[in-house]
């Protein structure tokens, strides 16, 4: 039988002489092991890249639309009789206004009823909305902006607080309530919308029934239905509510009380601390990338700090994309094509700095036209056509439009866009599938047909940043390839680990059956040695 045991039978270090061997044999599993890690550093680095790509996209997305930078604010010199916020169309200017009635909503109160579970004649409550003339006789004109309601009442909620529950479960544009006056209980409905327009008719239940109309007043009217009534600039405007959105373009004024009689001024100005913010945003998040990216691709001349996108390819790549935005000038109809224009520039460091005097200077100069610097935008050379939308598969460029119908509710819009037939709806024109101009949404208010002049469309910084962002990002995009492209070669590497792991086992399993055949061999050579050697002796002994 062998000797099993490595080393016993002739002292050979067989376990060392094995080990000594294996640690040749294993370099290349050390190699390929160095290699994943490599891999799956770069696989975190790109990670930590997508994650600052998309917090710098969310930084830009948000600028990229024109509402963002035509910010104004409304300044009201009394806040205790209006309020007012601004769109960013409203024409800048002062406005002076006063109030002299709120609007209200209309409330009947029933006669008292001892308890809330009296009862009152069953039937079907019919509730409509809408306006009675100013004096009798007193017609009723639907509002038919509204539905009216048909109310079951029947033995099952014909009680007071039954009829108060049926109404509140529709949900509509009334609501009814039980006040209890100290003596009596009185069902009190009140519609939920002000001005006379949303006056109520209320009839098919005796008790509850109230139509001036018909001169029925079964319920009696604690708050009579009123319409707002003020004067801008002293011209008279009624509304229906105290929340009024078209009186002053691009404003929304806010009615809290009235002025007696005295004049509010109400000024709009552009809100520059508004864009100030925006773009101060927008070269904050530019830097917190631009510091992620150096950091993951920076040199150090001892190897121990550099990044660990050195020298990659789609790191350099995605470098390149967002400079050759941020350096290049754009191509608006605006005061200002670059960025330096406002103050935002590249320093020494690859960073962007912000020089608020040079960005303050160009708001005062040409508050309207930074928008267009950044944001998606478009301008028209005739008044009534005007910007709606686009999509991202409109390219900028100045684009001829023609109309050769103009919309209404019944017939759409008719013309072309950059000489492709347009889509047409009742008021505007899109650009056609396939052209350059796809997607350009524009709003036709009227005017001739014919030749209607051009469009100018751009897409500032900002909109262009987002759309290359989205590109690297994209499932097909450069980013995304990479890192599957490093996954894929993690997975290999296993594979090839795994292999190499099983030949190592077959190697030591040979060495080890190698070197124990030696150990034996030996063991059994020594003992011939040790036996030749006695009987060598003995006969020299019996000489």
């Amino acid at each position: 039988m062998g000797i099993s045991s490595a080393g016993i039978g002739s002292g050979l270090d067989v376990n060392g002489i094995v080990t000594s061997l294996m640690g040749v044999e294993q370099k290349p599993l050390a190699a390929v092991a160095k290699q994943k890690t490599d891999y799956q550093s770069q696989v975190s680095a790109y990670g930590s890249l997508k994650s600052s790509l998309s917090t710098f996209q969310t930084a830009v997305s948000a600028l990229s639309t024109t509402s963002k930078f035509n910010a104004q604010t409304v300044t009201s010199s009394n806040t205790s009789v209006l309020t007012a916020t601004a769109n960013g169309s409203a024409t800048l200017g002062d406005y002076a206004l006063t109030v002299s009635q709120l609007a209200k909503s209309q409330k009947l109160a029933s006669a008292g009823f001892a308890s809330t579970a009296d009862t009152v004649d069953t039937g079907t409550l019919a509730i409509a909305f809408g306006s009675y003339d100013a004096a009798s006789p007193y017609s009723f004109t639907a509002n038919t902006a509204k539905t009216a309601l048909s109310i079951t009442i029947d033995s099952s909620n014909n009680t007071l607080a039954g009829v108060r529950d049926a109404i509140n479960a529709t949900n509509a544009s009334v609501t009814a309530t039980i006040v209890n006056n100290g003596s009596t209980h009185q069902l009190v409905m009140t519609s939920k919308d002000t001005g006379e327009v949303n006056s109520l008719q209320i009839s098919g239940i005796s008790q509850l029934a109230y139509d001036k109309s018909n001169d029925i007043a079964n319920m009696t009217e604690v708050q009579a239905a009123k319409n707002a009534m003020m004067e801008v600039d002293g011209i008279t405007v009624t509304k229906a509510s105290n929340t009024i959105t078209d009186v002053v373009e691009g404003v929304t004024l806010n009615l809290l009380t009235t002025s007696s009689g005295a004049s509010v001024n109400l000024a709009v100005a552009s809100d520059q601390e508004a864009v100030k913010t925006s773009v101060t945003a927008f070269v904050d998040a530019y830097n917190k990338l631009d510091t992620t990216l150096r950091n993951l691709t920076k040199y150090d001349s001892t190897g121990k700090a550099s990044g660990v996108l050195l020298g990659d390819a789609t790191a350099r790549s995605v470098m390149s994309q967002i400079k050759a935005v941020m350096t290049k000038a754009i191509a608006t109809t605006g005061s200002f094509t670059t960025l330096g224009q406002i103050g935002v520039s590249f320093q020494s460091t690859g960073q962007l700095a912000l020089d608020s005097t040079k960005l303050t200077t160009a708001m005062t100069s040409n508050f309207n036209d930074i928008a267009s610097l950044f944001a998606t935008s478009a301008k028209a050379t005739d008044a009534q056509i005007s910007y709606a939308g686009s999509s991202s598969k409109t390219q900028a460029g100045t684009y001829a439009v023609t109309v050769s119908q103009i919309g209404t509710s019944l017939v759409s819009m008719a013309g072309t866009i950059n000489g492709a037939i347009a889509t047409g709806s009742s008021t505007s024109l899109t650009g056609a599938t396939g052209d350059a101009s796809e997607g350009l949404r524009l709003k036709v208010a009227g005017g001739a047909l014919g030749a209607r002049g051009t469009v100018n469309f751009t897409r500032g910084y900002a909109a262009q940043l987002d759309a290359v962002i989205s590109n690297l990002l994209s499932d097909s995009g450069i980013v995304t390839s990479r890192t599957g492209g490093l996954k894929t070669s993690i997975t290999r590497l296993d594979k090839q680990s795994e292999s190499i792991s099983t030949r190592l086992a077959t190697i030591e399993a040979r060495y080890r059956a190698q070197f124990t055949k030696l150990d034996t061999l030996l063991s059994s050579m020594s003992t011939t040695s040790t036996y030749l050697t006695q009987q060598i002796a003995s006969i020299n002994a019996n000489k």
